[in-house]
């Protein structure tokens, strides 16, 4: 999921565009492991606060590649060390369920 600051980038009209045209020039076969039915466009230099703004890390298709979902995953681990999310419930005094708790988020990575 994108951090809050990066949301207003990747709904953009100039990345969604740009991710569009890189995943058909690349026929949606990843990059990585050749799977195809690829959909993650990955910065290889990771956005940042300082350069989300600069369209030559930005915006470059030559800092992009095309990855999978599990290729994609394990470029940030993200499966590897997630904890699970654990949804919470509050009991009345009878044992009924009073409300349930979603968490909004994954736990940050360690």
């Amino acid at each position: 999921m994108a951090a809050p600051w990066a949301k207003t980038f990747y709904n953009s009209k100039q990345w969604r565009y740009l991710a569009r045209v890189y995943r058909e020039s690349h026929f949606h076969v990843c990059e990585r492991c050749g799977k195809p039915g690829a959909r993650e466009v990955h910065h290889k230099i990771h956005l940042t606060q300082r350069n989300v703004s600069d369209p030559n890390i930005a915006l470059n298709p030559d800092n992009l590649i095309l990855l999978c979902y599990d290729c994609h995953n394990e470029e940030h681990e993200r499966m590897k060390y997630r904890k699970p999310v654990i949804r919470t419930y509050t009991y009345d005094s009878r044992g009924n369920i009073v409300s349930v708790t979603e968490p909004e988020t994954y736990p940050p990575l360690p």
